[in-house]
């Protein structure tokens, strides 16, 4: 507070002398001016008042009297009556105070070449090691971070853990005048001598990050916070600045100096004046990067990668970064509404997260990560695959947005940070290194989410079944894409069952906890279209008889699925389809002998295209007759898809009957009778068990033989009805023991009338 009101009476009096110096007189009428004279006074006046609780008794009797001489000599009424309002209106953003005079460089000048190497290599850092130009801010608040870092390390072992009074607030401060296509950038931090300015900036690849780190490793005491690795990173401000000046003025010292270059190999170095505590870069943007000098861009640029930087960090007076970076806290310091504020910030969400998974880890790497489950998703709406939710941080600093490197790709519906100390970077800071460390990283952390989600639906079953219903297809993709964790991936599946009522799901767990001795730890599902065909399916008759509990599966991936998992718990994973199941009849039903058997099926053999082998079936008991040992109707639908809706041609087929069906003993006898109607009867049987084993490409195939079959089935009753012959004459065609009724007598006879008459 001490630091802050001595800044304050310092811009203060520089305010004043500015006013004078441009002829500014109050008492003339000059009410523009003395109206902004009057407002810069108000603001610091009201930044001390708002501090003074704060402040020590012997500074405020110090400074209090003179301050409030300062903020009201020399008024006019009018400046008095804006004053009195002045606090009223005080809005509660947090603003910096006019900047001090600008820094200049003095005396002369020494130009000297770079000490690292040649112009080639500055070539290369500047315009070639980064794929994008915005960094280059980025670079230099990480910079600038360091700097303060150090100096706040230095104030807790130097000064007892108290700042010196009278020091300038640890803080960021950007400025930029469009006019004159500049972009300034001061931190409070430790500052520079003309030494290091020369090996820091001098020299290519040459950092004093690590050097401090070294240091106070060495020394006992973890400089974690320090961002900076390579040395590199200012260098690329020459990207988009076509010369750029860095005054710097050490702690604890009166002499700044002055480091300017064009990045053309060399650069001049000066003493200067007017240098404030730290470091301060003006740059001078090249022509066709000017938008580097409007507000809105500098501004999304500083929320996008320098956001969570651990010290204020101010755009023409206006603080920017006001989120914190809740993931490196204890998750027992972070309440609720901390993280949903969170989670809307980086999600870009206007709801609460359904999960929030916080935590930290040391291996393989030392990590620290937050992840979000949102309400929803766009997939859904067919929008596409949407990108990566998880953003990769290295002590606060935005490396990678939507990083696709930490997480599986199923997994891309989650937000959150992942922070790290240790991950490789390149020297760009850009890209990951390493790839055997990052996938096992990958691994780990996708791990960690799947215990997570696992334990959520121990914990509350509902909550994960609603969560369920809305990622589900983001959990089946893992199980087919990702084979290494698919075993972990397929606890969290759910599925309808024969047991379940209509919408509700169970897991594999469930399912096997109900296992009855028949099943012979085989897990058993049936793919349809819909839960009411798979419970009428002749596939199912066999399970429901022995009471074996199946596994409804309507969705065209779900049949992926089970072919990829293949067992579960070491339990196979099994097609009702193909169950060996025997389904239970009654005994006293009539049934077709052994000898009819084998002439129909031989018949049947011949006379109908697509049969490949007629055999009887032990699995029925309602239906006539089914497909067996058949391919995937998923499958065949997925080919259809891949090839224009066209699908292979279907082979013949293994067709079990019933033999104890009134359709097939009816078969038998119709054949000696009327074979051309037998066939038709038996064409239609086999359409029906393709058409329910799902492998029938196009139903309408099947219309003609319907027809057929309805003709074949009326035709006897034709001769009953009256018709039109072909000169429009009716003629009735009446059965040989045809009497007619009263009614139609009468009717006749006055028919008979009116045409006499006529």
């Amino acid at each position: 507070s001490a630091s802050r009101a001595t800044m304050a009476l310092s811009a203060l009096r520089w305010a004043g002398s500015r006013v004078q110096a441009h002829g500014l007189d109050r008492t003339m009428g000059a009410r523009d001016s003395g109206l902004r004279l009057l407002s810069t006074r108000a603001l610091v006046s009201r930044t001390l008042l708002k501090n003074s609780e704060q402040l020590r008794p012997s500074f405020l009797q110090r400074h209090e009297v003179r301050m409030r001489t300062l903020c009201t000599s020399s008024k006019t009424d009018a400046e008095a009556k804006v004053d009195s309002g002045g606090a009223a209106d005080a809005t509660k953003e947090e603003v910096k105070p006019p900047p001090p005079p600008d820094a200049q460089a003095v005396g002369e000048s020494k130009r000297m070449e770079f000490q690292a190497e040649t112009k080639k290599l500055l070539d290369i850092v500047a315009k070639s090691l980064y794929t994008d130009k915005e960094v280059f801010l980025r670079e230099l608040i990480s910079n600038a971070s360091d700097a303060l870092e150090k100096r706040r390390h230095m104030a807790l072992t130097e000064a007892g853990g108290e700042a010196a009074a009278g020091e300038d607030e640890m803080a960021i401060s950007i400025s930029i005048d469009p006019d004159a296509s500049t972009l300034t950038l001061h931190d409070s931090g430790i500052g520079m001598s003309r030494e290091e300015l020369v090996d820091n900036l001098g020299t290519i690849a040459r950092s004093g990050s690590r050097n401090f780190i070294k240091q106070v490793t060495e020394g006992g005491s973890a400089a974690t916070n320090v961002i900076g690795q390579f040395g590199v990173g200012f260098y690329s401000v020459f990207m988009v600045a076509e010369h750029v000046k860095v005054f710097s003025r050490q702690r604890g010292s009166d002499v700044g100096h002055c480091w300017q270059s064009s990045g053309d190999g060399a650069y001049e170095l000066s003493e200067a004046t007017n240098v404030p505590l730290g470091t301060k870069i003006v740059i001078k943007v090249k022509e066709s990067e000017k938008s580097f000098c409007q507000k809105y861009t500098v501004e999304q640029n500083i929320r996008k990668y320098s956001n969570f930087v651990g010290f204020p960090i101010y755009l023409d007076g206006n603080k920017l970064n006001t989120v914190e970076a809740i993931w490196l806290k204890s998750k027992n310091e972070v309440t609720e509404e901390q993280h949903n504020e969170f989670f809307r910030f980086i999600g870009q969400e206007f709801s609460d997260p359904r999960y929030t998974f916080h935590f930290s880890a040391d291996a393989p790497v030392s990590i620290r990560a937050i992840f979000y489950v949102p309400e929803s998703h766009l997939e859904k709406y067919g929008m596409g695959r949407q990108d990566f939710g998880v953003s990769l941080y290295s002590r606060k600093v935005l490396i990678q947005p939507k990083c696709d490197k930490l997480l599986p790709g199923w997994m891309r519906f989650l937000k959150g940070v992942v922070d790290s100390e240790d991950i490789p970077l390149n020297i760009s800071r850009e890209t990951m290194q390493d790839s055997a460390l990052m996938r096992k990283l990958n691994s780990v952390l996708a791990k960690r989410v799947i215990k997570f989600l696992n334990d959520q639906a121990k914990k509350d079953e509902q909550k994960y079944l609603a969560f369920f219903k809305e990622f589900g297809q983001f959990i089946k993709e893992g199980v087919c894409s990702d084979f290494e964790l698919a075993k972990d991936t397929s606890k969290l599946l759910r599925f309808e069952s024969t047991v379940s009522e209509e919408g509700e799901l169970v897991s594999f767990d469930d399912y096997i906890s109900r296992m009855v001795p028949e099943q012979e730890d085989c897990i058993y599902y049936l793919s349809a279209p819909s839960r009411e065909s798979a419970m009428n399916s002749a596939y199912m008759e066999a399970c429901k008889a022995n009471k074996v509990e199946v596994l409804l599966i309507t969705s065209t991936i779900d049949d992926f699925v089970m072919n990829n998992l293949n067992e579960y718990a070491g339990k196979k994973l099994v097609s009702a389809e193909k169950a060996k199941l025997a389904a239970k009849r009654d005994e006293d039903s009539p049934k077709l002998a052994a000898a009819a058997q084998k002439e129909l099926f031989a018949w049947m053999e011949r006379s109908v295209p697509g049969i490949k082998k007629v055999r009887a079936s032990s699995r029925l008991a309602d239906s006539p007759a089914m497909i067996v040992d058949h391919e995937s109707a998923a499958m065949r639908r997925m080919m259809m898809m891949m090839h224009d809706g066209k699908a292979p041609e279907l082979p013949d087929q293994t067709l079990e009957v019933n033999t104890s069906h009134p359709i097939v003993l009816g078969l038998a006898g119709m054949r000696a009778a009327d074979e051309a109607t037998a066939k038709i009867v038996a064409q239609q049987l086999f359409t029906n068990a393709v058409l329910a084993a799902g492998l029938l490409d196009d139903p309408r195939a099947m219309i003609s033989n319907m027809n057929e079959l309805l003709k074949a089935a009326v035709a006897p009753h034709a001769q009953s009805v009256a018709v039109e012959g072909g000169d429009g004459t009716t003629v009735e065609i009446l059965d040989e023991d045809y009497t007619p009724t009263t009614d139609e007598k009468e009717e006749e006879g006055k028919k008979g009338e009116k045409e006499g008459a006529k």
